[in-house]
């Protein structure tokens, strides 16, 4: 892996530096920083409470958006809206974040967005209409936004070898399972009123776990940066919320709204947008400026790969979750906390494996482990697709919680192990780039899914008003066999994976 002396003060001469800065004949001596300390277990959990809250508060958020509607009156794409603009927020400035962190201290970024995170919760809480309940839950996730990128750059900075290994892993089993934790204590907190409407006890969850987190950081978080240029490619970043905006709210919104033509307009936009961005990074990588995302990262092609594999990781599971929670809420009339119980199984297993696989990665290596996963996930699809095709009446909850246990097995040892093989080679100096990057890719990606189940799902109602469980429930068949094509691909592309 290569190395750096950011850490102490002295100059990198990784190939994600400036070339300006590794020219110099005779290197002054930098006065020597301590090392940040050991990651260690108790600070490796504080550290990953910022990836756990995001996804969990996003979860839950849409288990009460029903409850939202009838409370504040809102209409369906009021409603949407309030779950579309924290992920917006969240992804848009996620690469931001990742390069504020490298350049400002990201023990500093982390605790700024924790605060915020906690405030706008706490604001969202006490909303007393839709407007500002989606105004708060707009700044959450820009707070989300510059506290999670910190979590795998501080990962990158701190650790390597077999202790890298089990951070990822753990960060794989975070960053998969807080889907279905969220949904869990979604549903418990609707069983509780606050202010006379159950879903304010979803926002106050989120602003009480995040003050919590936010005292456990003030006293354990390491402090780690990349020293260098102070600056910031403001243009790159204006570009790139461009784009990102061009492709997500149209995706978002449009199906809500109808398709109508400015969505469209927004998405052919959006690949110009991004070959302008592109343009511009390269631009500046090549007058020895600092962009936004350096050029370099895509020149590791197990970066490169990685994030396509992710795309197709997070775009399937994103259209799983949305499907599965309308099929088994409105289609067969489930309460949220019974949807969720049947999904319990399946984060237990996907938190458990993940862990697991921390171990296994040292020793079989990522190429393996994720081609094995890939190909165990859409076996194990398969065969519950084929069990939801073959019961017309519904869904049998024992069956279905029982298939997705091996469902879990499958995403376990992709998710963690893809996130390690992708950081394998990358400099710390770069860490939070390349982070904000990873899951920028991520949340773009899940939104792409949601809204193309939305397409699967409304061609599978055909219009009718009087829509039938087995609508429902044959829509998310179809989606599983898709996520199971893509897990197949998934594990071709890990065989091209470089070999370790």
């Amino acid at each position: 892996m290569t190395t750096s002396s950011a850490p102490h003060g002295g100059v990198s001469s990784h190939p994600g530096a400036p070339r300006g800065e590794n020219e110099s004949a005779a290197p002054r001596p930098a006065p020597a920083e301590p090392s940040p300390p050991a990651l260690g277990t108790g600070r490796l959990l504080v550290t990953l409470s910022a990836l756990l809250l995001s996804v969990v508060s996003f979860a839950a958020a849409g288990i009460a958006v029903p409850d939202i509607g009838a409370s504040l009156g809102a209409t369906a794409a009021e409603q949407s809206l309030v779950v579309s603009v924290y992920a917006l927020g969240f992804a848009v400035p996620m690469v931001l974040g990742g390069r504020l962190g490298d350049l400002y201290g990201r023990r500093r970024l982390f605790l700024a967005g924790m605060a915020g995170f906690s405030l706008f919760s706490l604001a969202a809480t006490l909303a007393p209409d839709i407007a500002v309940l989606t105004a708060a839950r707009a700044l959450t996730g820009m707070s989300a936004a510059a506290m999670v990128p910190q979590v795998l750059a501080t990962i990158t900075a701190t650790t390597q070898g077999r202790e890298r290994a089990r951070a990822v892993a753990l960060f794989g089993a975070t960053a998969g399972g807080a889907t279905a934790i969220g949904q869990v204590l979604g549903g418990m907190s609707l069983s509780v009123s606050l202010l006379g409407a159950p879903w304010r006890t979803v926002f106050a969850m989120s602003a009480l776990l995040g003050a919590l987190a936010f005292g456990a950081a003030l006293r354990w978080l390491p402090d780690t940066s990349a020293p260098g240029h102070r600056s910031l490619d403001l243009v790159g970043t204006v570009l790139l919320g461009l784009a990102l905006m061009a492709l997500m709210l149209p995706v978002s919104q449009g199906g809500a709204l109808g398709w109508p033509a400015w969505c469209w307009a927004s998405l052919g936009a959006t690949p110009v947008l991004f070959r302008t961005f592109w343009w511009w990074q390269r631009r500046l990588h090549r007058g020895d400026r600092v962009p936004l995302v350096p050029p370099p990262l895509f020149r590791l092609g197990s970066y490169r790969i990685g994030l396509l594999m992710a795309w197709m990781l997070q775009s399937a599971f994103g259209a799983f979750t949305f499907l599965y929670a309308l099929s088994t809420q409105t289609g067969l009339g489930w309460s949220a906390m019974r949807a969720a119980l049947v999904l319990l199984p399946f984060s237990l297993v996907f938190l458990t494996v993940s862990i697991w696989s921390g171990r296994l990665a040292p020793r079989f290596g990522f190429r393996r482990l994720l081609a094995v996963g890939g190909l165990v996930q859409a076996t194990l699809l398969s065969a519950t697709a084929a069990s939801v095709f073959l019961r017309d009446d519904g869904l049998d909850s024992w069956v279905f919680a029982t298939l997705l246990v091996g469902v879990g097995v499958g995403q376990a040892l992709m998710f963690g192990p893809l996130v390690g093989a992708m950081i394998a080679d990358v400099p710390p100096v770069i860490a939070g780039a390349a982070s904000g990057v990873l899951q920028t890719t991520q949340q773009a990606a899940m939104g792409l899914g949601i809204a193309v189940a939305g397409g699967v799902l409304s061609a599978s109602l055909n219009g009718s008003t009087a829509a039938t469980a087995q609508s429902y429930t044959h829509a998310l068949a179809v989606c599983m066999c898709v996520q199971a094509v893509f897990a197949v691909a998934f594990a071709g592309c890990a065989l091209s994976l470089p070999r370790r």
